[in-house]
């Protein structure tokens, strides 16, 4: 079991660095992205605040 975990990390990073290699994210395309998870995050926060708002 050990040594399928220690696989599956070496695939990961593996995986990720050939990615970051061959698909490089430029700058503005990273800031995009940031501030699309940003705003998701806030809306599932202001959803839970709501939820919460309700059962009390």
């Amino acid at each position: 079991m050990g040594g399928f975990m220690r696989g599956m990390a070496t695939g990961l990073l593996v995986g990720a660095c050939v990615t970051m290699v061959v698909d490089p994210i430029s700058d503005k395309q990273k800031r995009k992205m940031q501030k699309k998870t940003e705003g998701v995050f806030r809306n599932i926060g202001s959803i839970i605040d709501s939820a919460i708002n309700i059962m009390h």
